[in-house]
């Protein structure tokens, strides 16, 4: 059986953050749906505040939905061939970052860096 560590790397690096994004907003509208409690000045405005948590929730729930729908894309394109970046090691697309140095490219694919915007 074989394992590729460098598949499982990628694959927690591109899905990772939009997965606990769609996570944090999934569990913020189960906690904020469901609260229509408005005997009190209190608890009416409780509601309110609420309702306007569970619109953001919602909002970070599509983002992150939006963002691991963008990767999937992506990493399609790119292991079928279609995607070719700038990375001289793999072909993927290669993201820029300000380090303590200098700039540099780091790739979202194979995980390589190069000196410098590519």
């Amino acid at each position: 059986m074989n394992v590729d560590l460098t598949a499982i790397q990628r694959n927690v690096r591109l899905f990772a953050l939009p997965i606990s994004l769609i996570t944090v907003g999934l569990i913020g509208m189960l906690i904020c749906a469901g609260h229509d409690d408005q005997t009190t000045p209190l608890a009416a405005m409780m509601t309110t505040v609420l309702q306007v948590a569970f619109w953001a929730a919602l909002t970070l729930a599509a983002i992150g939905a939006s963002w691991l729908a963008r990767n999937t894309w992506l990493l399609w394109r790119w292991e079928s061939g279609e995607l070719v970046g700038s990375c001289t090691t793999c072909g993927g697309v290669m993201q820029h970052r300000n380090g303590r140095w200098s700039q540099y490219s780091r790739c979202n694919m194979c995980g390589s860096t190069r000196q410098g915007w590519h």
